[in-house]
């Protein structure tokens, strides 16, 4: 399932949607760190929505757990969201009603199988506006206990700043490397 994806993630970067989609940038990890920070997107105001597309393992010992991301360094409890998981087998779902002070970002943790990353995409619509609510959304892929897992969710921003930073952190576990995220601009 993560091959799948990742497959659908390249093929956009090939060209597969029309030219649709700048890569803004990337960053590969070499080394493990406990955060990723993209900064100065106001430098991108030509764009409508921006796109983060990230292959990512955390070095914590069981086979998943959660990354994070904050918006404009912004953690207080405006990041409300749901999810939807399936495996083949069963759907679950989860939700925060009530506003958490991170979105949410299932990852393959390092006692997974080795050399196996989560694939994930995450659309930010209206980056820039000020004149709503930043919304969303996500695709996640990941193959553990032998298993296929996808997971679609999205969450808003409870803030109507323009967005000019995203950071996606753990503050405990860092992210391995070998992890890769790229922003692309939708216009």
């Amino acid at each position: 399932m993560s091959l799948m994806l990742l497959g659908i993630l390249n093929s956009q970067a090939a060209g597969g949607a029309a030219g649709a989609y700048d890569l803004l940038e990337t960053v590969s990890l070499t080394s493990n760190t406990t955060s990723v920070e993209f900064t100065g997107l106001g430098a991108y105001s030509e764009y409508k929505h921006l796109q983060i597309r990230l292959v990512a393992r955390i070095e914590r010992s069981i086979f998943s757990d959660n990354l994070f991301l904050t918006l404009n360094s912004n953690n207080s409890n405006i990041y409300p969201y749901h999810a939807l998981r399936g495996d083949g087998f069963s759907v679950t779902s989860t939700f925060s009603s009530g506003a958490g002070t991170e979105f949410l970002i299932n990852c393959l943790a390092n006692s997974a199988t080795a050399n196996n990353y989560s694939t994930m995409v995450i659309d930010l619509l209206d980056f820039s506006s000020t004149l709503k609510n930043t919304t969303m959304r996500y695709l996640n892929g990941k193959s553990e206990y032998g298993a296929d897992l996808i997971e679609l969710g999205s969450g808003a921003f409870l803030d109507t700043s323009a967005i000019t930073s995203i950071q996606i952190f753990r503050n405990t576990f860092g992210i391995m490397a070998g992890s890769r995220f790229s922003l692309y601009g939708v216009k």
